[in-house]
């Protein structure tokens, strides 16, 4: 079982470093040449589905990849970013400026400290963790799914199923926009093959 997880591309508040979790930003022009250039990337591969975010950029990503496949995309929300809340498309200049105290107990304890009006770590976990023990049961061993998604969602299954340790979320090496980590299972085991 493969599952090639597809970063979104760029956007322009990607560009400008500021956290974005449910915002609906569109992809700007580097984001759609870096979704082209992954669907170059995979036009060649046997893939069973595409799954993606239901947030815009994802979903922009998303279908330019399925579109040389013939492929239709299925959304999910389950798939979203981590929700900053009031963080949302702040710096972390910005958040740090207005909040120094939270922001430091978050940055810290990103499991148990959630964003004001956002959501923990542990939430996004459970949320991810059981949309992919679920694909998990649909998929054969055999299949391929390409899931497009975030930065959070990717670097919480390196830290939890990759590397085995939820906490290092922090000290995983995440992917950047338009970004392609292929993983596959072996046995139970989850292993990072490419990137």
């Amino acid at each position: 079982m493969r599952w090639i997880w597809v970063r979104h591309g760029e956007t322009e508040d990607n560009r400008s470093h500021r956290y974005l979790g449910h915002y609906d930003a569109p992809l700007n022009e580097r984001g759609k040449e870096q979704a082209l250039a992954v669907a170059d990337q995979l036009k060649n591969e046997s893939i069973t589905y595409i799954y993606t975010s239901d947030l815009l950029r994802c979903k922009e990503t998303a279908h330019i990849i399925a579109q040389p496949q013939g492929m239709t995309v299925v959304e999910t929300a389950a798939l979203r970013e981590l929700n900053f809340g009031r963080w949302d498309r702040k710096t972390y200049e910005e958040i740090m400026q207005a909040n120094k105290s939270l922001a430091e107990k978050w940055y810290n304890n990103p499991y148990d400290v959630t964003p004001p009006e956002g959501e923990s770590f542990a939430k996004l976990g459970d949320r991810v963790g059981r949309w992919l023990s679920d694909l998990e049961k649909r998929m054969l061993p055999t299949e391929t799914a390409v899931l497009v998604t975030h930065g959070g969602p990717i670097r919480w299954f390196l830290a939890a199923r990759i590397s085995g340790n939820p906490d290092a979320f922090w000290s995983v090496r995440g992917p950047g926009t338009g970004d392609i980590l292929i993983t596959e299972k072996y046995g139970q085991t989850w292993r990072s093959s490419s990137s």
